[in-house]
């Protein structure tokens, strides 16, 4: 309410100042401040536009602090697909540290095969997947990193007839009924399961189809077959199932993927993160 404080708070001169508020004025219709050689007061309409006018320049400063977060990918969305198993193995760890680090970003999970995983990534309803998936998805523009490597062990009833065994070998059990994931949603690794059963020289009896492991592991649990499942689902807390080692050098791999030409801010940090957490993730 002082002309010359004013001016030199803004650095500039007394003249220019009066006459910009006398346009502003003009432009509004209204008379904002009442002067005379006195003082200077606010009129009501110029404290109605004072509060207004103040509220803009805090929104002003706050979209250009959100613009600067969002740049920065510390603020904003990250849609995350998931297979079942990840939950049993680094998932909740990466989840855990990057909410930690970045509390403005809104995370949003959903469970998913590998197969659907990869048509949300292209199609941008997920950002990032943890999946495993078939050889040769650089193709279609799919990066995939290994996060986490952990044996693949058996899944029985606790009334099968090697249920006490600490390990077997997998050509036992080449006349057992199996449970398997249907290939179209995950072909990477039924193709796999099935490579290493032909290596033993059979190929499996796949008597029931399940999307997911979970539930795979609940039909063994009633009975219906044997499964080979990643050694993490064996945290899974099942009744009437028990998990068998496998003789000899038989592994999977839990990767996460991106779109290449879709690495946002906020991909990129998650990524880091992922990286951070998951170094030297041997599985057990």
């Amino acid at each position: 309410l002082h002309f010359g404080r004013a001016s030199k708070r803004l650095n500039i001169c007394q003249p220019p100042l009066s006459q910009q508020i006398r346009r502003l004025e003009e432009e509004i219709g209204v008379q904002l401040l009442y002067r005379n050689r006195r003082n200077v007061e606010l009129t009501p309409a110029g404290k109605a536009f004072l509060a207004e006018a103040r509220r803009i320049v805090s929104l002003s400063e706050e979209a250009m602090l959100r613009a600067l977060k969002v740049s920065k990918g510390e603020s904003g969305r990250l849609d995350i697909g998931f297979i079942g198993s990840a939950n049993y193995s680094v998932l909740p760890t990466v989840v855990r540290e990057f909410r930690k680090r970045y509390q403005n970003v809104d995370l949003y999970l959903a469970e998913m095969n590998t197969s659907p995983q990869l048509d949300a990534l292209r199609s941008g309803q997920i950002q990032v997947g943890f999946l495993r998936p078939p050889a040769g998805v650089e193709s279609i523009g799919v990066f995939t990193e290994t996060v986490f490597r952990e044996p693949l062990v058996i899944a029985m009833p606790t009334s099968h007839q090697y249920a006490k065994e600490n390990s077997l070998k997998l050509r036992l059990l080449a006349k057992d009924p199996f449970i398997m994931i249907p290939r179209q949603h995950g072909p990477g690794f039924f193709d796999y399961v099935i490579s290493v059963c032909l290596q033993e020289g059979f190929s499996p009896s796949i008597v029931l189809e399940a999307s997911q492991f979970h539930t795979i592991i609940g039909l063994v649990a009633a009975g219906l077959g044997i499964a080979i499942v990643p050694a993490s689902m064996s945290k899974s807390q099942f009744e009437g199932v028990v998990f068998k080692r496998i003789d000899g050098q038989v592994e999977t791999e839990l990767k996460v993927a991106w779109l290449k030409d879709k690495l946002s801010p906020i991909v990129k940090n998650f990524l880091d993160v992922v990286r951070e957490v998951c170094a030297g993730s041997v599985g057990y």
